[in-house]
């Protein structure tokens, strides 16, 4: 126990002494905290849109920055060319007096389209160049339907807006949730995914550098033979795990305690995202913490087999690449959470410290389920940390080539 305090003690210290690890928490969190307060000294009004003050600007739009059309309208079916001005949001059009001019002004761009009417029911439409983005003939089309079918009530007398309020009439709904508000709880589930994700290819690097450094320069020598193995690596992801979480959770507390205080200066427009319940935290924080301990001792173990940091790459990518196409596979699953594959990932050990927080959050999951994954979970930890371990010590005081896995495994059941 002293040799493991012993390490953790010196682990920590070098986390917390680095410069870049205390100027990196403090510039983000400094940077969440002075932009989640700045509705509390400046107008963001304008940043977020449907005020009064967008209503106002796109009446006052000048002439200059309105888009121009031209119509000639053979039958002069549209008596004023304001009403298609309402449906081109700030437009203005000129009528034409023949087909022709209507392609010299597109041609000469002068306009940004124009439109030959030849009837209610058919029209040309004049563009320089086609867009994916055009949508000007859906917008006339709709004009013409609307007119078609007034010019057709008014002449069975029928009153255009009462038929207008029949078909808009208002429908009063409410929802009543009994299980997870999947659409508002995706944001969160979303960012704290990548958080753990971060946090796991990070440190777990990290920890395989600082194994592998310390092999490198023959200090592990002195180490293995004055501390056992256990408390070794046990130290080192003990101390990587107080590190990660102390700078996460920094970051994260300083902006939800900052979203908090300023939360009726934003108006709650940020709830989706910073509304996070006290069941989906704890689920992120005990399977997280698991997820990540179980990653650790991996790395750790990983570092010890190979002699140069160049060649971690290459020991650690097999358990990287996995975690990679699990972390794929969960974000995949964020649609549809009571999935089959997510059913299955949540009691895989690789996979479930994201894909049951994510179920947890966003999905209906039975109390029992996540007790299973959780059980199968720790027991799988703590394993891969005996594991680790012994595979801790067998690498480092191996010299030269990178040891496979494989075959560290292979050595440690002939040992055992």
């Amino acid at each position: 126990m002293k040799g493991f305090l012993s390490v953790l003690r010196f682990e920590l210290t070098n986390y917390f002494k680095n410069k870049g690890y205390l100027i990196t928490t403090g510039i983000i969190a400094a940077v969440l905290i002075v932009g989640l307060s700045l509705p509390s000294f400046f107008d963001m009004s304008g940043l977020f849109g449907g005020d009064d003050k967008k209503t106002e600007s796109s009446e006052s739009v000048s002439d200059e920055e309105k888009k121009n059309f031209i119509i000639f309208d053979k039958e002069n079916i549209i008596k004023d060319v304001k009403g298609l001005e309402n449906v081109f949001i700030s437009s203005s059009w000129k009528v034409a007096t023949n087909e022709q001019e209507v392609k010299n002004a597109v041609n000469n761009e002068k306009v940004e389209a124009g439109f030959i009417l030849n009837s209610p029911t058919s029209y040309k439409y004049i563009v320089q160049n086609s867009s994916f983005s055009d949508g000007n003939q859906q917008m006339f089309d709709s004009y013409l339907s609307r007119l078609n079918r007034e010019s057709y009530l008014n002449n069975k007398g029928i009153d255009v807006n009462e038929i207008d309020a029949l078909y808009n009439t208002q429908i009063n709904s409410e929802v009543e949730l009994l299980g997870k508000d999947t659409v508002s709880n995706f944001a969160y589930t979303y960012g704290l995914i990548f958080v753990l994700y971060f946090m796991i290819i990070y440190y777990g690097q990290l920890i395989a550098v600082s194994v592998t450094t310390e092999k490198s320069n023959r200090a592990m020598e002195i180490l293995v033979t004055s501390t056992s193995s256990n408390a070794l690596i046990f130290g080192k992801v003990i101390a990587a795990t107080i590190a990660s979480l102390a700078q996460v959770g920094v970051i994260l507390a300083s902006a939800l305690v900052t979203y908090k205080v300023n939360s009726a200066a934003w108006g709650g427009k940020l709830d989706f995202i910073f509304n996070i319940s006290g069941e989906t935290l704890a689920t992120f924080a005990i399977f997280g913490l698991l997820g990540y301990l179980f990653y650790a001792f991996i790395f750790g173990a990983l570092g010890a087999l190979v002699s140069k940091t160049e060649d971690i790459g290459k020991s650690a990518s097999p358990v990287t690449m996995i975690f990679v196409v699990v972390f794929m596979a969960v974000m995949f699953g964020l649609n549809n959470p009571e999935s089959m594959l997510m059913n299955i990932l949540s009691y895989v050990p690789f996979s479930s410290c994201m894909a049951m927080f994510v179920r947890v959050a966003m999905g209906s999951v039975k109390t029992i389920e996540v007790v299973i994954s959780l059980v199968i979970l720790a027991v799988s930890t703590g394993f891969v940390g005996v594991l680790g371990a012994k595979i801790y010590r067998m690498g480092t005081l191996r010299y030269g080539n990178p040891v496979k896995l494989t075959n560290a495994l292979k050595s440690l059941r002939k040992d055992g």
